[in-house]
């Protein structure tokens, strides 16, 4: 009886490990550039990986959360995210006025700008899912980068975005150190 107890238990475990975003262990915190960009095309490109390990419960973006990670992109220069959900918890992305990165739910009319976020945002996608998001950082301002699924901002699953008129190129920061670069 106490063996089919304890099976029991762990089964839940495992389930509500799945159900709750958690991925098994992955390289979060990847050592390859997040940020790339082309100054004389105005373009940044910023890879996006929902759901990166456990940081957070799996409530992250490349293995950050919580506004840990800072992309600041000069006024007027196009933004490409490659976002990719590797979490079995359906994971969106869309950028939002910074006074609303904390809502418990999200709508697409709440995108910052046209074309800032991905397809079905409050659905989110499935585990292995990819698309690329393009806008123009055409307003200056903070803004975030949040799952949009129901609770998962709220849970944490936010970075930030600075729009700067002042910024000569870009820049990410992510945990206390600057990552990303010109080709």
């Amino acid at each position: 009886m106490k063996r089919a107890v304890f099976a029991g238990a762990l089964t839940a475990v495992a389930m509500a490990s799945v159900g709750c975003g958690a991925t098994s262990p992955s390289p979060s915190r990847p050592q390859a550039p997040l940020a790339t960009w082309n100054a004389s095309q105005h373009l940044v490109k910023w890879v996006v990986v929902a759901g990166d390990g456990g940081a957070n419960g799996g409530m992250n973006f490349d293995g950050y959360a919580n506004g840990e990670m800072t992309l600041v992109v000069p006024l007027g220069w196009r933004v490409e995210i490659a976002f990719r959900n590797a979490s079995f918890t359906p994971h969106s992305a869309m950028v939002v006025p910074f006074a609303d990165h904390e809502r418990p739910n999200f709508d697409a009319s709440l995108a910052a700008f046209p074309g800032a976020a991905t397809a079905n945002p409050s659905q989110g996608s499935s585990k292995g899912d990819e698309e690329t998001v393009t806008f123009t950082a055409s307003r200056a301002g903070t803004y975030a980068l949040v799952c949009a699924v129901p609770g998962h901002a709220l849970a944490g699953m936010w970075d930030k975005l600075e729009v700067s008129a002042q910024a000569k190129s870009p820049s990410l920061s992510a945990g206390g150190s600057s990552t990303g670069g010109s080709p």
